[in-house]
């Protein structure tokens, strides 16, 4: 029977893992992981929710303050991002995919998606989903347990 040290070790084995070849494989050529997951974000975002902003992007990405900054200024250079002032309240500032911007994460998002489609290939769709939400449970109890930097 296997115990909690053994658990433990099996996890953190797979995590890094998975977290190595994902991170030191260029899943996408373009942009850096970060800048295509901010894009990400942005793109999948619904018009309808309440506008992002910078402190929600952090939020999401667990990113430091400083390294948002960086990737939205980068982000806006490049013309993927603009950042649109709050009307009601100056304070706010609403950061938002520009066309040019959901054109080139959709550009680089294809390549994810064939690599997504070749391993939906190999393990299932039923699998596939079954581990989606392992992960999304996964995610969310670590998001409870690990905290925020500031």
């Amino acid at each position: 029977m296997i115990d909690r040290t053994q658990a433990s070790n099996l996890l953190l084995d797979a995590w890094l893992n998975l977290s190595s070849i994902l991170w030191n494989t260029r899943v996408v050529h373009s942009m850096t992981y970060n800048e295509a997951h901010i894009m990400g974000i942005l793109h999948n975002h619904s018009e309808e929710e309440s506008p992002l902003t910078a402190t929600d992007l952090i939020r999401r990405t667990r990113l430091l303050k400083s390294q948002m900054n960086k990737l939205l200024t980068t982000l806006e250079q490049s013309g993927f991002i603009t950042r649109i002032r709050a009307q009601a309240d100056k304070r706010m500032i609403y950061i938002r995919l520009t066309e040019a911007g959901a054109a080139a994460y959709r550009e680089e998002h294809r390549g994810v998606e064939d690599i997504l489609a070749k391993l939906i290939d190999r393990i299932g769709v039923e699998r596939a989903l079954a581990v989606s939400r392992e992960l999304t449970d996964i995610s969310s109890a670590l998001d409870d347990i690990v905290p925020a930097a500031k």
